[in-house]
């Protein structure tokens, strides 16, 4: 079939690719990033591999159904003799929740994705394929009917149907932190058993990007309708059930043995995450044997930890942009030219060695590059006497902006302390506070701060303006509170556009007006590090951060 949203196909830029260099022999960079072919978010389920394309574009006919789609390189499954052994994950935080639609952090996608399955998922190179879904037809540009795998059951021993699929649209709906990714599907209807409807109301490029989010996994309508309490037990389809959570200290999770993907069935019997904040302790805990793999590595202890036979590196170039944000609310910070100047004054190659040892890409840009069609027009760069020059074209006294940066980790720390120094040259005073991620995001989902230190990550250039700068996401993802009606409204009209050629043409402009808003200053883009026990196979590290743990295995 031909789909007028297949997503355009775009490597790193040159530019990108030549500020990225990962010193190591064990180093894993996936160059073939397809990061900005997912614009659309349908490439697989439009035109699955040797599947024929239609000669003529337009709305796919009714009858047309695609069939499952695999990404470009999927590991075979674990061999039958891996060992039947248990993992233990240190990561730097605890998952703000356990249940899919209240929340926004990465680290509790890691969690969502043990016990809950989407209706696409995100291979490890890219590539958005079918998982609860059996086939799809697209009967116009805004309405896809999608037909289920039959015998799924729910961990609570229900088999799912598209009763439960449009059960947790609505319920969804309820939470304001599922909102950027439900948004994108305005109709859900019940078809027959296995078989629903969803209906955009307009063209939406971002609707097979949006289902891939944890907001949109798939929950049992009966525990719904009863008023379960998920964020106590996450009762999904997913390939591990939610067995304690340890609150400070450890999260568990076995395997579901009658998960209804053979193909991805874990062989690993349960996961424990274990909540170290302290990166010289994840490591310890590493070489003693006491976790298996470290999801937060601390970067001054690379060296040490690549010499190690019996450990593992696997780095590679990963898709987190990380930032300091700006209250929009507070006046100074509304003035986009403050905005600017505090650009200006960061030395942001130095952030990166006093944060990870140089090890990440520092950039000017508010998007990461990698996306097709993002823009380095509007940027600035380090240029401390620019920035008190335009403090002073503002009539603004420099000593009465200062301002509290939040930051969460011990990196952001750093960076803030190179921040403070950069600040203080151009007459800036600031203070830092270091609060737990818990309440990170609860402060700066409320607009309860002045400048933080934080990180983002989306596989979709359009969700991740959409997420982070429409005027309806104020609030769990767009942060700052950039408040623009007429950007909001160059937003929808990109989403809602068709013809790929333009549309990239208007993300372009997107960019560059987002570039030269300076809604946040970028810091850096991160490198991906995973350290693990040599014994253990894991073939599909994502450099959006997942890690697929039902893909891992033992060796003998």
């Amino acid at each position: 079939m031909s789909c007028r949203f297949c997503p355009l196909l775009q490597d790193y830029s040159q530019k990108y690719l030549e500020r990225v260099s990962i010193l190591s022999a064990k180093k894993r960079i996936l160059g073939m990033l397809l990061a900005g072919a997912l614009l659309a978010g349908v490439l697989a389920a439009c035109t699955p591999a040797g599947q024929p394309t239609a000669a003529t574009t337009g709305t796919p006919a009714a009858t047309t159904t695609t069939t499952p789609a695999t990404g470009t390189a999927e590991p075979a499954p674990p061999p039958e003799e891996s060992i039947d052994r248990g993992l233990i994950i240190a990561v730097n935080a605890e998952t703000p929740s356990v249940a899919p639609a209240r929340h926004t952090a990465a680290i509790g996608h890691w969690k969502n994705e043990l016990t809950h399955n989407g209706l696409f998922r995100t291979t490890y190179d890219m590539v958005i394929v079918p998982d609860l879904v059996a086939s799809w037809t697209a009967l116009s540009d805004t309405v896809f009917e999608f037909t289920l795998h039959e015998g799924i059951m729910f961990h609570n021993g229900d088999e799912m149907t598209a009763e439960d699929v449009v059960a947790s649209w609505h319920y969804v709906r309820n939470y304001p932190e599922g909102a950027s990714s439900h948004q994108s599907v305005v109709r859900a209807e019940v078809v027959d058993r296995y078989t629903f409807i969803y209906d955009t109301g307009e063209p939406n490029a971002t609707m097979f990007a949006d289902l891939v989010f944890q907001a949109n996994f798939i929950m049992p309508k009966s525990l719904i309708d009863s008023g379960h309490d998920f964020t106590a037990d996450p009762v999904g389809s997913g390939p591990y059930v939610f067995e304690d959570w340890s609150v400070g200290d450890s999260l568990t999770f076995t395997r579901f043995d009658n998960y209804f993907d053979p193909d991805r069935q874990p062989t690993i019997p349960y996961v424990q995450w274990r909540v170290i904040p302290e990166g010289a302790s994840r490591t310890i805990a590493l070489e003693m044997g006491e976790v298996d793999l470290v999801a937060h590595v601390a970067v001054p202890d690379l060296p040490r930890l690549r010499e190690n036979p019996d450990i593992t590196v696997d780095e590679f170039q990963g898709l987190t942009l990380r930032w300091l944000l700006f209250n929009h609310d507070i006046p100074h910070f509304g003035n986009v030219n403050v905005r600017r100047a505090l650009d200006m004054a960061l030395d942001k190659e130095s952030m990166v060695m006093a944060g990870y040892d140089g090890f990440g890409v520092a950039v000017w840009e508010q998007f990461p590059t990698a996306f097709a069609g993002v823009s380095s027009e509007g940027i600035r760069s380090f240029d401390p006497e620019g920035a008190a020059a335009l403090l002073a074209e503002e009539n603004i006294d420099p000593s009465a902006i200062g301002f509290e940066m939040l930051v969460f980790t011990e990196e952001m720390r750093r960076q803030a302390e190179v921040a403070q120094a950069n600040f203080a040259d151009i007459g800036i005073p600031t203070t830092i506070t270091m609060i737990d991620f818990a309440s990170w995001l609860t402060v700066t989902a409320a607009g309860e701060y002045q400048t933080a230190f934080g990180n983002f990550t989306q596989s979709n250039i359009l969700p991740f303006i959409r997420g982070t700068l429409h005027r309806d996401m104020i609030g769990p993802q767009n942060r700052t509170r950039f408040n623009s009606a007429e950007f909001s409204a160059l937003i929808d009209e990109t989403i809602a556009t068709i013809d790929e050629n333009t549309r990239l043409g208007m993300v372009e402009n997107l960019t560059r007006l987002a570039n030269e808003n300076a809604a946040w200053s970028p810091i850096n883009m991160n490198i991906q590090v995973r350290a693990y026990d040599a014994r253990l196979v894991a073939p599909e590290l994502s450099p959006i951060g997942s890690l697929n743990i039902n893909r891992m295995y033992w060796a003998q």
